[in-house]
C-alpha cells in the first residue's frame, strides 16, 4: 500500500488505471493455483479455496473503479515565475464534492521535467464537501515555460486488495527564467548618474535648465562648485543642473548556436542545450535589472533572429527569456545601432566563442558608446579579446567557475 506512485501510462493515456496491489495479486495467484490444482487432481474442495481467494480482489478492483474520487483541485505557485535552481512552492487545496467520504488515497503532482512526479503523500480520506491543503517544494533543473500537474490521486480500497489511479485537475503554467543576479551598484560606473556613459538631453527651451545644487563629494570638478550657493550654506556645493536625463544602454547577447562550444545535440526537458549559453542569460538578466533600477533606457540585441521582448517590459521581457533558444540562422552583418533613436551610452557585449567578423563588427560601432565592455567566455583566442582590448574596449575573460556576480565585479576592477 505504501509503493511509490507510477503514473506513466496514465498520464499518456488520460484514463484511470485500475490494478492489483501486491497482497491482492497473491489471493488471486493463490485462486488461479487452487483452480488448477483442483481441476489437475480432482479436488473439488480446493474450488472453495479459489472462491474465499480470488473474489474479494475482484470485488476490491469493482469498488475502487466505480467510488472515483470527485476531487476539485486549486493549485497556487508561489512565486508563479522563478529562477533556474531556484526553489518554488506548489500549495493545493482538495475539495471533495462528493455526498460521501473518500477513501484512502494517496496524492503526487506530475512534474514537467521527464517522466517524474513528486513523492506520494498520504491524502486523509475526506468528508463531504471538506478540504484538504496540502504543499510541496519543487526546484526546476532548467528555464523554460512548463505546466505543473495535474494531481495525480491513487485510491485504495479499505482492505488494501486494489488501488485506482486517476489524474484530477488541470495544469499550471509557469515562466522558469535564468536567474536574475544582484550586481554591485559600485562595481562599474556604467549605471551611475556620475559615469560617463550618461547622455543628457539639455532641452534649449527658456526655463527648463533647472538648477540644483547638492554637497560636494570627493571627485566632483571645481567647475561644477557653486560659489553663490556654497557662501550661503558655509560648505562646498555643486552644480546639479542635469535633470532631463535620457541616459541609455545596450546588452549584446549572441544567440547564434555555432557560437557556443559546448551545445548539446540531444535537446531533452531535463538539461540545457549550452551550459555557457544559460550563463550569458543570467547575465543579460541581472543587468538589465541592474540598469532599470539605477533609471537606465535598456535595449537588447540579438546576433541572430530577434526573439526577445522589449527590455523595458519587464513581465514580457523575462517570459521570452525562458523562451529563448540557440538560432541556426547566420546573419551577414551586426548592427548596433538606429540612427532613429541616436547613439547609445554603453555597451555590454556577452560573447562565448565570436568569430573574426563579430570582432570587426564591434571594434567598427565603438565610436557609438561613451562605455564598451565585452565578457568573453573561457576564451580560447586571446588574439581576438586583444582586438577588443586595442580598440577600447574594456574585457574581461570569465573562467569556468565564475560566477555571474564575480564577473560583474572583475569587470569593475579591470575598469578602474
Amino acid at each position: 500500500m505504501n509503493a511509490p506512485v507510477r503514473f506513466g501510462r496514465l498520464t499518456r493515456s488520460g484514463r484511470a488505471l485500475v490494478t492489483v496491489t501486491l497482497r491482492g495479486g497473491v489471493m488471486l495467484g493463490v485462486a488461479v493455483l487452487a483452480l488448477v490444482v483442483a481441476y489437475l487432481a480432482d479436488w473439488p474442495e480446493l474450488l472453495i479455496v479459489a472462491c474465499f481467494s480470488g473474489i474479494p480482489p475482484i470485488i476490491a478492483l469493482i469498488l475502487v473503479a466505480i467510488l472515483r474520487p470527485r476531487l476539485t483541485v486549486a493549485r497556487a505557485v508561489s512565486p508563479s515565475t522563478l529562477g533556474a535552481g531556484t526553489s518554488g512552492t506548489v500549495t493545493l487545496r482538495v475539495r471533495n464534492d462528493a455526498p460521501v467520504k473518500t477513501l484512502p488515497a494517496r496524492w503526487s503532482d506530475l512534474l514537467p521535467w521527464g517522466e517524474t512526479t513528486t513523492p506520494g503523500q498520504e491524502l486523509p480520506p475526506l468528508p463531504p464537501h471538506n478540504t484538504q491543503t496540502v504543499s510541496y517544494s519543487f526546484v526546476p533543473p532548467v528555464r523554460g515555460i512548463r505546466e505543473l500537474g495535474p494531481l495525480l490521486t491513487e485510491v485504495f480500497d479499505p482492505f488494501g486488495l486494489a488501488r485506482a489511479q486517476f489524474a484530477i485537475g488541470e495544469r499550471s503554467r509557469i515562466v522558469v527564467a535564468p536567474p536574475s543576479i544582484s550586481l554591485a551598484p559600485s562595481a562599474v560606473e556604467i549605471a551611475s548618474d556620475r559615469g560617463s556613459a550618461r547622455l543628457f538631453d539639455h532641452r534649449a527651451l527658456a526655463g527648463e535648465h533647472d538648477i540644483m545644487t547638492r554637497d560636494y563629494r570627493p571627485g566632483d570638478a571645481l567647475r561644477r562648485v557653486h560659489w553663490k550657493a556654497s557662501a550661503h550654506y558655509g560648505d562646498l556645493m555643486v552644480r546639479e543642473d542635469e535633470k532631463h536625463s535620457n541616459a541609455r544602454a545596450l546588452i549584446l547577447l549572441d544567440t547564434r548556436r555555432r557560437s557556443y562550444r559546448d551545445t548539446s545535440r540531444v535537446i531533452s526537458n531535463d538539461r540545457s542545450e549550452s551550459e555557457n549559453f544559460e550563463w550569458a542569460l543570467s547575465m543579460a538578466n541581472s543587468l538589465r535589472d541592474h540598469w532599470v533600477a539605477s533609471g537606465l533606457r535598456v535595449r537588447v540585441a540579438e546576433t541572430a533572429v530577434a526573439q526577445l521582448a522589449d527590455a523595458t517590459n519587464g513581465d514580457d521581457f523575462v517570459e521570452s527569456l525562458a523562451r529563448v533558444r540557440l538560432s541556426y540562422q547566420d546573419p551577414s552583418a551586426i548592427r548596433l545601432t538606429d540612427e532613429h533613436r541616436g547613439p547609445h551610452g554603453s555597451i555590454v557585449a556577452i560573447l562565448d566563442a565570436p568569430d573574426p567578423e563579430t570582432i570587426a563588427a564591434l571594434i567598427a560601432q565603438r565610436g557609438s558608446f561613451t562605455i564598451a565592455a565585452a565578457f568573453l567566455l573561457n576564451p580560447t583566442n586571446t588574439d581576438l579579446a586583444s582586438r577588443l582590448e586595442h580598440a577600447g574596449w574594456s574585457v574581461h575573460r570569465v573562467s569556468n567557475a565564475e560566477t555571474v556576480s564575480q564577473a560583474w565585479h572583475a569587470l569593475g576592477v579591470s575598469d578602474e
